[in-house]
């Protein structure tokens, strides 16, 4: 609608409504088996691992590593590991081995869910003259996000209303005349949720995770009389079998089961661990969706000869996040589960009681005021280093706050960037599109996709399940760094000429040259460790971010040419050629970043060249116009 009041005018109002769905089953290749209730000892699996109640006797999918550990573990079978010892991660000859579950999920397989979003808008473009006009906006959006149906065939929802956006934008021509711009702008802008966190957080995803199990073994003659040997399928590994008999799994202390304990790999990196969501809604009471704000400031000027001159800076911040969460730090795992709750995450959240914990050395005496009963000695790296032990208060872990901050950190991402370009539209036969840009990208949270360890679930990664603890298990996760995207320079040079008779080419009339110069500098390269608790590689920054360095600088050259050939009045028939990196520049693009290929087994391929820049690569083609 126009209108006419101290300038002029334009209002516009809209809404929008949109439905997601998804559904489908989670499961692994290979059979199902059910948690055993003791371990081989016969030690009940409650008294091991806290959650474990619900857990026993349910049909669980594993994913499995095999592990190597020391003579201690009477109970882990021998294998015979052939190979190049110098390029063997575990080393070779006769080596006592256990099978680690690493993944596992148990509750209901089959999920169902959808999402409603609604967004409506209302936005004026007020010209208040020839010199100044403004853009006045507000966006407001909701997002209801509703799971599977649970045992009791209520379905878990939940819905993020009250989210309001402000959009600010002012122009200024100075002159009057259209061939300046010096302009403002200013916007809040909403994430929208995929629907991941309904499959794995509203619909009864529960993990059994850390399980030692000894696999398929005989006992040995002659030189292995009476020892476990294991038995060597056709596929040249072990054959899990996953029951109490086969669980090695002790309690976290090596002295009562000395032939249990696995080796170095006793304490932490053994520790079992039962996760699940809070049964009737994980999603903290008040969590509203996340969102950036970003600040524009530009210059804009019409130059001779067709050329605009232009320049600006942008400020890009998250300030709100939705993410799961769990207070529990890695080292205390084995003791109090692991229950999520998904939330706007930040430094002041108090969502839990908070771990009450006293560090004393390991094999000592239980430090007065702690409950006998939660206890974790020793606790270890992910290379079974002792680290120490620890002891807690009746209470710690609790649902429901404290007046204790849980101690997360805030989530930081800022980005903040000038952008200058010199551009020309096409006359003269040429034109050219050119830019610079410098910026930089800060913080300890990429959003909802890593690319650090290409983790794919929005709102929910395993940046925040747990808190730092007190043995700094998580490295420097939490801590503010240049983030993996952080590309300092990036500069683009592109121009064509095109072969005209007017300008004298008779023969080549039509023919159109063009060139591309591209130049990058490198992103940061870190060394990541494997996660201490879920043993995936690729998650624990060690050194802070971007302490290998960077990638190389990079530099293309692309060349393009077009040539039309009139074959009647009304069909021409032209010839293309497109020559890509013509100076075959092939720089390493990324190093393998990950320390570990798994916890506590260290990777050969680390630090060693993963991909590298595309070679040399061309493309032909006729393209027929009538």
């Amino acid at each position: 609608k126009g209108v006419s009041l101290w300038g002029t005018h334009n209002l516009g109002i809209g809404y929008q409504f949109q439905r997601g769905l998804y559904s489908g089953v989670r499961d692994r290749s290979g059979p199902h088996y059910t948690v055993p209730g003791t371990n081989a000892l016969g030690d009940p699996l409650t008294s091991l691992v806290g959650g474990a109640a619900g857990a026993v006797g349910q049909p669980l999918n594993a994913a499995l590593a095999l592990r190597l550990q020391s003579s201690t573990c009477q109970l882990c079978p021998l294998m015979l590991i052939p190979g190049d010892p110098t390029v063997s991660a575990f080393g070779t000859g006769w080596r006592r081995v256990s099978l680690q579950q690493t993944r596992g999920e148990f509750g209901i397989p089959a999920f169902a869910t959808y999402n409603n979003y609604h967004a409506y808008y209302a936005q004026d473009t007020w010209r208040f003259n020839k010199y100044v006009t403004a853009i006045l906006g507000l966006r407001g959006e909701q997002e209801r996000i509703v799971g599977n149906p649970g045992s009791t065939g209520k379905r878990v929802a939940y819905s993020f209303t009250d989210q309001w956006a402000p959009r600010l934008g002012v122009t200024i021509d100075p002159t009057g005349k259209g061939n300046t711009k010096i302009f403002y702008n200013f916007g809040r802008f909403f994430e929208y949720i995929p629907l991941d966190l309904a499959e794995r957080s509203l619909s009864a995803e529960k993990d059994f995770t850390g399980g030692r199990f000894a696999p398929d073994f005989v006992i040995g003659t002659g030189l292995f009389a009476g020892q476990r040997v294991a038995v060597i399928n056709s596929f040249g590994t072990v054959n899990p079998i996953l029951d109490s008999a086969h669980l090695l799994s002790g309690t976290n202390n090596s002295a009562a089961h000395p032939a249990v304990c696995p080796g170095p790999n006793c304490g932490l990196s053994n520790a079992l661990s039962i996760s699940a969501q809070d049964p009737s809604n994980p999603i903290l009471p008040g969590t509203k969706l996340g969102f950036a704000q970003e600040h524009i400031f530009g210059f804009e000027q019409q130059l001779p000869k067709n050329f605009v001159f232009s320049i600006r800076y942008q400020d890009r911040r998250l300030k709100r996040i939705v993410e799961d969460a769990a207070v529990v730090s890695p080292e205390s795992i084995s003791l109090f589960g692991q229950t999520y709750f998904i939330g706007n995450v930040r430094a002041n959240l108090d969502a839990a009681h908070n771990l009450i914990g006293t560090k004393y050395a390991s094999g000592g005496p239980v430090p007065a005021g702690c409950d006998p009963t939660l206890v974790v000695d020793p606790v270890t790296d992910t290379f079974g280093n002792v680290l120490g032990a620890i002891c807690y208060k009746t209470g710690s872990g609790d649902p429901g706050g404290d007046g204790l901050a849980d101690g997360f950190p805030n989530p930081i991402h800022i980005y903040r960037g000038v952008e200058i370009e010199l551009n020309k539209r096409f006359s003269d036969n040429w034109q050219l599109l050119s830019n610079w840009r410098i910026s930089k990208l800060n913080g300890n949270y990429e959003g909802h996709f890593r690319n650090d360890n290409g983790q794919t679930d929005p709102a929910i990664s395993s940046l925040f399940d747990f808190t730092a603890g007190d043995f700094n298990l998580l490295g420097d996760q939490f801590k503010a760094g240049p983030l993996n995207t952080d590309r300092r320079l990036v500069s683009n040079i592109y121009a064509s000429y095109e072969f005209t008779k007017d300008k004298g080419f008779g023969a080549i009339a039509g023919l159109n040259l063009g060139g591309g110069l591209h130049m990058e500098s490198g992103v940061p390269l870190s060394k990541f460790g494997a996660h201490p608790a879920y043993l995936n590689a690729g998650e624990v920054p060690i050194g802070g971010r971007g302490s290998l360095g960077r990638s190389p600088f990079f530099t293309q050259f692309d060349f393009h040419a077009d040539y039309p050939w009139q074959l009647t009045e009304r069909a021409k028939l032209s010839f293309i050629a497109d020559f890509f990196n013509v100076f075959n520049s092939r720089p390493v693009r990324l190093i393998d970043q990950n320390f570990e290929t798994q916890a506590g087994v260290l990777n050969p391929d680390f630090t060693k060249p993963s991909s590298f820049r595309a070679p040399f690569n061309m493309r032909l083609g006729m393209r027929l116009e009538f």
